[in-house]
């Protein structure tokens, strides 16, 4: 996001946090990821509502009004103060009710003690997306309906997985919006370690991490960038030593792959 809707998201996540003990705040997330689908679907209702040309009051009642009984009171509240702020975009407008939808979903598994978990549920399956092509091909068919996708993970993860994340995978495979699958799954993972005060450095190895190397590992990568960091540890044979670290869009290249690639480049050129 840029502009007028980078602050206005943070307007949103403030909005979200003072509601962490509203014991509706499940339900509302649930809601805001509703509300987000139909603003996607309805082209002038989106419009309508994303038009700074219009007063924010107006704008928040109309979408009361379009609402209804459709949503909790939270989530009423919570489209009220998003739909009353400023975008750079209507597409900017969408992913705001997503967001915060996914961070009302986020702050009530934290309430449970299960937002560590759903972290690391999003983490493991966006690794699984990677490396199964059918899988990722079914959950990014736009030939595919929602609720395909929704009954495809609810056979994968059942009993294997909480339902917020269930409920959050199946939104995002239904609504990637020009996104990938597993940029988007990721984005989730970043945004559940992100309310945990956390980065996340995703590492890739050729072998598993011990405790020991994890830990420090973590505790170097903290030392770099003066921030708690989540290390979550992905396997590939095919670097065959060494660790490639990636945070945000900042990757740590170690491998050996990678330098026996850069050095037959140098020897080639």
């Amino acid at each position: 996001m840029i502009g007028s809707s980078r602050a206005s998201i943070a307007v949103v996540q403030e909005a979200v946090d003072a509601k962490f003990d509203d014991p509706d705040l499940e339900r509302a997330g649930k809601d805001l990821l509703d509300v987000a689908d139909l603003l996607g679907r309805e082209i002038t209702l989106r419009r309508a509502l994303s038009d700074a040309g219009r007063p924010a009051q107006e704008r928040r009642s109309l979408a009361s009004q379009m609402l209804a009984t459709r949503v909790c009171a939270l989530a009423d509240e919570l489209v009220g103060t998003i739909v009353a702020s400023r975008w750079s975009s209507e597409s900017d407008l969408v992913d705001a009710v997503e967001f915060a939808g996914a961070q009302a979903l986020f702050g009530a598994a934290e309430h449970r003690d299960e937002l560590d978990r759903v972290e690391e549920e999003l983490f493991r399956f966006g690794r699984i997306v990677v490396v199964d092509g059918d899988l990722q091909l079914a959950l990014s068919s736009h030939a595919l309906p929602g609720s395909a996708k929704r009954g495809i993970l609810v056979d994968i993860l059942s009993g294997k997985a909480t339902g917020t994340t269930v409920d959050l995978l199946s939104f995002v495979a239904a609504h990637l919006r020009g996104r990938r699958l597993g940029q988007a799954i990721d984005a989730l993972t970043a945004a559940a370690a992100h309310r945990r005060g956390k980065l996340v450095a995703v590492v890739t190895s050729a072998r598993p991490l011990t405790g020991e190397q994890g830990s420090r590992l973590a505790a170097a990568l903290e030392r770099i960038y003066s921030h708690p960091v989540v290390v979550n540890v992905q396997i590939r044979p095919s670097l065959v030593g060494g660790l490639s670290v990636q945070i945000g869009d900042e990757v740590i290249d170690g491998s050996i792959a990678t330098r026996l690639e850069n050095a037959r480049r140098r020897v080639s050129g």
